[in-house]
């Protein structure tokens, strides 16, 4: 074992693979991106202290000399690492794949588990290859769970990063119409996703948890049944399954309560409002602590008070054009689904007198040769919803929008356009909600709309 990879074993959170997150003591990893290779950052980070720095390109710096790994294939280099520190690891480890949620499962299941023990898990979203590499490399040995996302947009990527993991115990967030340009149907999606549990792939599994609601979820229950996996726990909305909702009562206009039925339990919980929309993700992590034998008491205490995530579903008082208004930012991802529930969730909010709601929607990507119907019928489940303030963006909702018959609704075609339309619009106490895909331009729009506020 030589001195990088012993260091990366001792210490966790080390490994970066963005130069603006180097702190002293870290590891760069020098990539290859779309226009520039990650050497052209080395002068800048090691004024920053980074202890070593791995590329497969040579530099012309040369000193400190002793700081520069040059390795032949960088992911080869760091697979190997990656795989002698999964071996010493003796914790549970957490694998979430599915459609949507993944990221928020797991900050949800971190934000419960740090209360309970010590935890280890991926940033952001980091569920592909490379991320899953960084993910390992940064783990905490000492920690008691490592949670880690499996993401994929192909066949054969869940197999890939599955047998890097190994995790013990799996989640499947839910079977959703996404990426389907390369894998085609919400059935193959699940047979991709399954993989996750499948036991010639991943023979540490003693737990899969898995949602129960639609035909392609309940092709994978039963698929869980003939890997004859030792512990399966359903979540969904009807009584077949293990953990379902039997009632939903607004307590407050800051809390709802919820009874929950568990085999042949009942549960009260109490959720702040802004996570109502995304119950089964509480679900999920409440069937963690169910098998992991972990007190409820804690759960449900902190369920109150859940902390919302950047991108998804994240809200703020920020002051937009001199006038402070409430910014929901659902900017981070879309999907049919999601943006249906975020349209009902918007929906659904009351507003105060003099108080408008403005929705901001961004094209859904990855949706196959159907993704124009997909945009068309969001835009139908628009129309029943008789919101006043409507904008959207991007070629597949212009597309879209010109096969329905819908005058409320404006198509904005750039950056521009959107921000001078908000200042013409918005007043101060207005509700803004931002949603549509990572690529779309409503993220740059959400993150356009911070640089606003910054300054």
């Amino acid at each position: 074992m030589n001195k990088v990879s012993e260091y990366i074993i001792n210490n966790f959170d080390k490994v970066k693979i963005n130069s603006h997150d180097i702190i002293a003591g870290d590891i760069f990893v020098c990539l290859q991106g779309s226009k520039k290779h990650g050497n052209i950052f080395i002068s800048k980070i090691i004024n920053k202290g980074v202890k070593y720095i791995i590329t497969d390109k040579h530099s012309d710096i040369k000193d400190p000399k002793e700081k520069i790994i040059f390795v032949d294939d960088i992911f080869s280099y760091l697979l190997k690492i990656a795989i002698k520190k999964r071996g010493l690891y003796g914790g549970k480890i957490i694998g979430i794949t599915g459609s949507v949620g993944k990221t928020t499962v797991k900050e949800n299941l971190k934000f419960f588990l740090s209360y309970y023990c010590k935890v280890s898990a991926s940033i952001k979203s980091y569920n592909n290859y490379l991320g899953v590499l960084i993910s390992l490399l940064n783990l905490n040995l000492e920690s008691d769970f490592a949670i880690f996302e499996i993401g994929t947009n192909n066949f054969l990527e869940i197999k890939k990063l599955t047998s890097i993991i190994m995790p013990s115990q799996v989640i499947i967030t839910n079977i959703y119409p996404t990426h389907l340009e390369k894998l085609y149907s919400t059935r193959n999606i699940a047979i991709e996703k399954s993989d996750i549990f499948n036991k010639k792939i991943n023979p540490n599994i003693n737990l899969v948890i898995l949602p129960n609601s639609n035909n392609d979820e309940k092709f994978i229950v039963e698929k869980a049944k003939k890997e004859k996996i030792e512990n399966i726990l359903t979540f969904g909305d009807n009584i077949e399954s293990d953990l379902y909702i039997i009632k939903l009562n607004k307590l407050s206009t800051n809390h709802f309560k919820i009874l929950l039925s568990y085999q042949n339990s009942t549960f009260d919980l109490t959720l702040n409002q802004n996570y109502y929309y995304r119950i089964n993700n509480v679900l999920i992590c409440l069937l963690i602590f169910l098998y992991n034998n972990i007190k409820l008491e804690l759960f449900f205490s902190l369920s109150k008070d859940m902390p919302l995530i950047e991108g998804r579903g994240l809200q703020s008082v920020i002051i937009f054009d001199s006038k402070k208004i409430n910014f929901i930012d659902e900017s981070y991802n879309a999907s049919p689904m999601t943006m249906k529930l975020s349209i009902d969730y918007f929906s659904d909010l009351v507003c105060n007198k003099n108080q408008k709601k403005i929705l901001i929607l961004g094209e859904m990507k990855e949706l196959g040769e159907n993704k124009i119907n997909f945009h068309i019928e969001l835009l139908d489940y628009l129309m029943k919803k008789n919101l006043d303030n409507v904008i959207i963006c991007g070629k597949l909702f212009k597309l879209a929008l010109k096969k329905t018959i819908n005058n409320k609704i404006k198509y904005m075609v750039n950056l521009k356009s959107v921000l001078n339309n908000l200042k013409v619009i918005i007043s101060e106490n207005d509700i803004l909600l931002i949603k549509g895909s990572n690529s779309s331009l409503t993220n740059k729009l959400a993150k356009k709309i911070a640089q606003i506020v910054d300054k």
